[in-house]
């Protein structure tokens, strides 16, 4: 709460609070949803799921490479965010 409280505390200081929300309105109003006032958004975080992967598959990501037994399982492409670090 504290970390929340103070980010809005320097955005109205420097007078960007108004600015933000009214590009995040926007954004909100070009993706199809209605932005009211005094609606609450509950955000919620949750875990993704860890990536294991070998040793071998590692070294072919960093080369840019797709590991081999990869190529042949798009589901398993599809799971894997390639361009993480």
């Amino acid at each position: 709460a504290k970390t929340v409280w103070l980010c809005q505390k320097r955005l109205t200081q420097a007078g960007a609070i108004d600015g933000l929300f009214n590009r995040f309105d926007a954004t909100l109003r070009n993706a199809g949803y209605l932005p009211m006032s005094g609606q609450i958004l509950d955000t919620t975080l949750v875990a993704a799921p860890k990536q294991r992967n070998t040793n071998a598959e590692k070294a072919d990501l960093r080369e840019g490479r797709i590991p081999e037994d990869w190529q042949d399982k798009p589901a398993k492409l599809s799971h894997k965010d390639r361009h993480a670090r």
